[in-house]
């Protein structure tokens, strides 16, 4: 295995003090990251009245969820991502959103399997550029030392938004559930859990006008005479990954059994208080979205103070650690939280879970931008992102449907199947996401020695 050697314009960049701009960067793209997840998740609150108006299987809703979402965003992110790493990502984002929001508010048009497949397609292939071009942009506009703040506040649009789809979601199926179905022109007449994905479109289209307006296009590290002058051909960017591979490999496998557990319990936890306490999504929806919206605020700025204190106390895997650590603590409450007959109960073990989910997220973020050329992070981060939201969300899903549908073969033991997932796969990832730590810490003191050795006598 080659040694990681900083590149020297990587050294010598650093981007610009912090101001009101760079932070409003930030907010933006947090912003942005909201409205993906709200777009992408708002699905999973309509889990029982799409299934009843379409006569779909759980599996069936799986494949919507999931496959249909991830072939499209593994299609179109790869060279998306590439693109991010040389083209304008500034535009490339107000095209994705622009994009993925009009496919969300097609999927109002949806009246069988095959249509809504066809429109979460759609929604898969424009969120492919975000991540990518987000990441991007941060690492050229936060210092280094800032950058666990900075992702704690870009990350907190996600998890916003993924507590968003349900209190929007749940809100807006309670109050449309009391009105008759809706005859639109063009359109015809819209069920309720239609009229969400309508409805849920429109914001992203106003953000994507206002981002094209007021946030610039940030500069990039200048270019060395030992920089290609044309895009890396994929073979050089493999080549990189496999030569770093005793932290890229257990970090992307860790991350995706991560997700995996992760996102299959979170797309199926509306269904799960239906079926196990009858709190139907209205009732659900709120309340969840509500509770993360509260804790995982909390667990981000946590995460952010502990990173960055870490970081001053010179530990190189800091970013790593203070991920694994929080997983560590958040699994079991994970568990328990299926575990328990009372629904308030479950709901105090999902909030303290939500809350060290926070904690860890700035930490990997932060970690990926540090050790990765600035050349090559559009595409590392796609490729993360691959890992984490395309595999999870998925895999996800489906490996909780078939566990429902053919292991026990009855979709009211659905609190046994997310069990079985989560005990099974949380566990394995945690070891790998602690097997990454040590090879990270030793290319983050690599960094440091290189940045030492560039400073003036």
């Amino acid at each position: 295995m080659a040694q990681f050697t900083p590149r020297d314009e990587d050294v010598a960049f650093q981007p610009p003090p912090m101001t009101w701009r760079s932070w409003y960067t930030v907010v933006m793209l947090g912003v942005i990251l909201m409205l993906s997840h709200i777009d992408r998740g708002v699905i999973s609150l309509l889990v029982q009245p799409i299934k009843k108006d379409l006569g779909l299987s759980d599996t069936e809703m799986s494949v919507i969820i999931g496959i249909a979402f991830s072939s499209a965003y593994i299609v179109a992110g790869l060279p998306l991502s590439r693109l991010a790493d040389h083209a304008s990502r500034k535009l490339i984002l107000v095209a994705g959103l622009s994009f993925w929001s009009v496919a969300t508010a097609a999927s109002a048009m949806a009246n069988s399997f095959g249509a809504l497949f066809a429109a979460r397609m759609a929604i898969g292939a424009g969120e492919s550029v975000q991540a990518p071009a987000s990441l991007s942009l941060i690492s050229n506009v936060v210092p280094r030392h800032r950058l666990p703040r900075a992702f704690s506040i870009y990350s907190t649009g996600g998890f916003v938004g993924m507590a968003a789809s349900m209190v929007i979601g749940g809100v807006l199926i309670g109050h449309l559930a009391e009105m008759p179905d809706i005859t639109l022109p063009v359109l015809g007449t819209l069920h309720d859990w239609q009229m969400v994905f309508l409805i849920c479109g429109i914001p992203g289209l106003i953000v994507a006008t206002l981002f094209f307006f007021t946030v610039p296009e940030p500069p990039r590290p200048p270019k060395s005479a030992a920089t290609p002058k044309k895009q890396l051909p994929g073979r050089d960017v493999f080549d990189f990954l496999k030569d770093n591979r005793v932290f890229y490999i257990p970090m992307f496998l860790g991350a995706s059994l991560w997700s995996i557990e992760a996102l299959g319990m979170t797309a199926w936890r509306v269904a799960f208080f239906e079926r196990s306490y009858g709190w139907g999504p209205q009732t659900a929806g709120p309340l969840l979205g509500i509770i993360g919206i509260v804790t995982m605020p909390f667990g981000l700025a946590a995460g952010a103070a502990i990173g960055e204190w870490l970081d001053k106390k010179r530990y190189p895997d800091a970013m790593l650690r203070l991920y694994c650590w929080s997983h560590a603590l958040m699994l079991p409450l994970s568990i328990l939280a299926v575990l328990v007959w009372d629904p308030w109960a479950a709901v105090i073990l999902w909030a303290l879970s939500n809350f060290f989910t926070g904690v860890g997220h700035p930490g990997m973020n932060s970690a990926i931008q540090i050790v990765t050329p600035n050349h090559l992070r559009g595409q590392v981060s796609w490729l993360y992102l691959f890992f984490v939201s395309i595999v999870g969300s998925g895999m996800g899903p489906m490996i909780v449907a078939l566990t429902t549908d053919y292991v026990l073969q009855d979709e009211a033991q659905l609190r046994w199947a997310m069990v079985l997932v989560a005990g099974t796969l949380g566990p394995l990832g945690l070891y790998l996401s602690f097997r990454s730590m040590k090879p990270y810490g030793e290319m983050v003191k690599r960094i440091w020695a290189a940045e030492e050795a560039a400073r003036p006598a």
